[in-house]
Formats: structure tokens, sequence, C-alpha cells
């Protein structure tokens, strides 16, 4: 019975480092007066209107135009559905342009990636 119990007890003790170890740690920062006030003010992330910029220049290219012209949309309507876009969904791809290598060495998944965002566009209505 004694041995029972201690292996109760030894797996109680095991489950709780587990639990601890997988809880995420809170991360707190400090920000600025000015960064407050801009989030009061209703004011743009510089960041995001920086991903929304590159964004815009992406889909620009004449590749890109003249793939989603192949795949049915317009410029006008790749154009509204980029701005219906959310704030994450903007940084996500943003994010996954910028990964991207250089013009010429596009592999499989780059083009699983620029389709995806094609898609992401003409689901975005």
């Amino acid at each position: 019975m004694n041995a029972t119990r201690l292996s109760n007890h030894l797996v109680i003790a095991l489950l709780s480092v587990g639990l601890l170890a997988a809880a995420p740690a809170a991360k707190a920062e400090l920000i600025s007066t000015q960064q407050l006030a801009q989030q009061a003010a209703g004011a743009p992330d510089p960041t995001l209107t920086r991903d929304r910029q590159e964004l815009n220049v992406f889909l620009a290219r004449a590749d890109v135009q003249k793939k989603l012209e192949e795949m049915g949309l317009s410029r006008e309507v790749t154009q509204q559905r980029l701005t219906a876009l959310s704030n994450r969904e903007v940084a996500e791809l943003a994010g996954k342009i910028k990964t991207m290598p250089a013009a010429g060495a596009l592999g499989f998944q780059e083009m699983v990636i620029i389709l995806l965002v094609a898609i992401l566009v003409v689901l975005a209505v």
C-alpha cells in the first residue's frame, strides 16, 4: 500500500512538472508615451503600414499581375481584397514575401506560397 501511495505521488509530481514546463511564459514590454498616444489617437501602426506597402509593391509586379489575371482577378478586385485583409493576415503575407528568394529562384514551395496569397486574396471578399 505504501508503494502505491509513493507511485501516486511520483505521477502527480511528474504531471505537475510537465504542466509547468508546458505553460506559456508571460511577456510584458514597456511602451513609450508616443506609442501610447498613437494607439489612443487611432494612429496606424508603422509596421502594419510598411507591410501593406510591401504587399502593394508585390502585387503591382508585372509577373504577379499576369498570374492573377490568368486566375481571373483584375487589379481593382485584387486591391479591394487586399484592403479587406485583417492586420494579422497582412503581417503573415508580408512575412512570407520577405522570406521568398530573389527572382529566378522560385521553387515549388514559393509557387505554393504565391498561390496561397492569391487564394487568400480571392477568399478575402
